[in-house]
């Protein structure tokens, strides 16, 4: 019978993606993890070298940018990975900065323009691509119309957690998207027997929910994840109450202020009544 752990730490949490995956110790598993998400040669694979993963600034007023993972490939190609749990709407727009900045810091003064390729992999816990069922995708710089490739040095792969197949698909990329998505001791189980490597980070998994250290940052991850969360909420309630507030203003019945603002109709009713109290004052 295998040992339970008290509190297995989530992969998802980026923390411990980082402990998990950015650790030289576990390169056997950040490897495997790259072969079933990327088109590069196994022979890539052969040198990996992990990075700093603050991306460079080149000037003082620009943004601070920091990656989970980030890495060199035998050839030079410089991948990064980003776990993202938490909604935003700038995401794809930031992803794509991290990008370009990996790639102009190649740039040396009075050198031509000879770029090694950059390859993001964005895996989320919310949805990126909208109207797509689809859970990879990978984006280049291609012709709108013909598909035709311009180059081939920007690469982002997006991975969605949410989209995974619900089919027990026989599918290496499927597994270890799971194993980042998965919350119970029992499901790990269950992968750990999809493959060596998927075993291997099952373990290392349970290792590192028993260190001191890694539930300390783990739990202050959670608590700062916790605490975004309920300022969007927050931000997003009072954003509702103006809308409420103008639509009270036009006559706008109140089912359809429901309808239109998430608020609950004892909200609204209660908006009303304080705007009714502040005009009569």
């Amino acid at each position: 019978m295998s040992e339970k752990v008290s509190k297995i730490l989530l992969p998802k949490v980026d923390v411990i993606f980082k402990l998990l995956f950015g650790d030289k110790r576990n390169i056997e598993i950040l490897i495997d993890f790259l072969k079933s998400v990327l088109d590069l040669t196994d022979d890539e694979y052969e040198s990996i070298t992990l990075e700093d993963t603050h991306i460079k600034r080149e000037t003082v007023d620009d943004k601070l940018g920091i990656v989970d993972v980030k890495l060199t490939t035998k050839s030079g190609k410089i991948v990064h990975i980003e776990m993202q749990i938490l909604e935003q709407d700038d995401f794809p727009e930031r992803v794509t900065y991290y990008n370009a900045k990996m790639l102009v810091t190649q740039l040396k003064s009075g050198s031509d323009y000879k770029f090694q390729k950059t390859i993001s992999i964005v895996i989320s816990d919310f949805e990126i691509v909208e109207n797509s069922p689809k859970c990879h995708h990978k984006f280049q710089l291609n012709d709108t119309e013909t598909g035709v490739n311009f180059t081939d040095i920007i690469e982002i792969n997006t991975l969605e957690l949410g989209k995974i197949p619900t089919q027990d698909v026989n599918n290496k990329k499927y597994d270890w998207l799971r194993f980042l998505k998965a919350e119970q001791e029992e499901e790990f189980d269950m992968l750990a027997q999809r493959s060596p490597v998927i075993k291997q980070a099952v373990v290392e998994l349970k290792r590192l929910s028993k260190t001191e250290e890694a539930q300390r940052l783990y739990d202050a991850r959670q608590k700062a994840i916790s605490d975004e969360k309920a300022r969007t909420r927050t931000a997003h309630n009072k954003a509702m109450r103006e809308v409420a507030a103008n639509m009270l203003k036009r006559g706008t019945p109140l089912q359809h202020i429901v309808e239109d603002t998430g608020l609950s109709l004892a909200e609204v009713e209660k908006l009303k009544s304080q705007m009714t109290t502040q005009a009569s004052a």
